[in-house]
């Protein structure tokens, strides 16, 4: 693992991302960048219980399929989860999707966001490593929006799959000039729950509905049509999936329809990802999509992403300009002398 130092894709990788809709790229990130995400990661798992964003997607789906228990998620509050329980509950396509391997008692699919807004670690992988360039590349963007990071950890013995879906239904925005980055933190392959992607399928035309993510269930507000049932039937379609190590990525269109599976091995699965948008995309308040934690911006459909929100991250102004350090120094002028830069010490 040593990380790009300088970024030149081939013409082989830009025809690959434009044909399957998803590129692996092998050691795109350094070992101290992936130090970082981890330790971020094991700061928001500490966290679950207390925090407003993090939940254990395994808890909660065996609570949906148990009976009329209420849902119970701690202290997290981003999800109405008795309106997600009754969606489910009352779609008669609805079914549970879990692993037939691996006891399911001591697993956990762990889901938080936002890691950046609070973590300097994150910040400088996502603003500072050689991503923002590559995305840039691909994209061939004349300037590049940092969107948003998720978390997603399958410990062993973890029962839950992730019910593919479409992530462009998920976003407030218009227009596919946009990527999904994922990254392992511990080695993946379809044992351990690798993500799969249906190859080609950014092409297919469609916007669909997003899903609850243990269930295919749809989001009720959104008017899109309901994701295919892929996992019925995953032999009519040209999945794909890489076998990867840490310091690997894999990028795919936001149109891309791909999902997971649990992880019944002895194993762990952690990742995360990042979301970076281009200048051709416009903000667009689209109904069913997911709200953000944190946002403050008064952006308007149509409006560019111009907000300490969605910070531009590509290009740099000067060579080595750090748009970490930048960001930083905004929180002190903004927060004063006492403002907190954790990720060096925690959240």
């Amino acid at each position: 693992m040593t990380g790009r130092n300088a970024v030149c894709l081939t013409v082989a990788d830009r025809h690959a991302f434009a044909e399957d809709g998803v590129l692996c790229l092998r050691n795109a990130l350094s070992a101290n960048e992936v130090d970082l995400l981890r330790a971020a990661v094991d700061r928001q798992m500490a966290c679950l219980g207390s925090s407003s964003t993090g939940y254990d997607f395994e808890a909660i789906a065996r609570q949906v399929w148990n009976g009329d228990r209420m849902v119970e998620t701690g202290s997290a509050d981003r999800f109405d989860m008795e309106r997600l329980k009754d969606m489910i509950r009352t779609d008669p396509l609805a079914r549970p999707l879990q692993e037939s391997a691996g006891t399911g008692q001591t697993g956990r699919f762990f889901y938080d966001v936002a890691a950046w807004r609070h973590d300097r670690g994150v910040r400088q992988v996502a603003f500072d490593s050689a991503l923002p360039q590559i995305v840039s590349q691909l994209l061939e963007a004349c300037y590049l929006n940092f969107w948003e990071d998720t978390t997603f950890v399958k410990a062993p013995q973890t029962r839950q799959r992730t019910a593919f879906h479409q992530d462009l239904s998920y976003f407030q925005i218009e227009g596919d000039q946009c990527v999904v980055v994922w990254m392992p933190l511990d080695p993946a392959d379809l044992a351990n729950g690798v993500t799969q992607y249906v190859r080609g399928s950014h092409r297919w035309d469609e916007i669909f509905a997003p899903n609850v993510f243990v269930s295919q269930t749809p989001i009720a507000s959104s008017a899109d049509i309901r994701c295919p049932d892929i996992e019925a039937a995953p032999e009519r379609y040209d999945l794909i999936s890489f076998d990867v190590m840490p310091g690997d990525v894999i990028i795919h269109h936001v149109r891309t329809v791909h999902g997971a599976g649990g992880n019944p091995s002895d194993r762990w699965r952690r990742a995360m990802s990042f979301r970076y948008c281009g200048d051709k995309v416009r903000y667009f308040d689209r109904p069913g999509a997911i709200s953000q934690v944190g946002v403050a911006h008064d952006l308007k459909n149509g409006d560019r992403l111009f907000s300490a929100d969605y910070p531009v991250v590509w290009p740099s102004p000067w060579p080595g300009f750090r748009m970490a350090d930048a960001f930083d120094a905004q929180i002190r002028l903004q927060k004063g002398p006492q403002a907190s830069t954790a990720g060096k010490g925690g959240r």
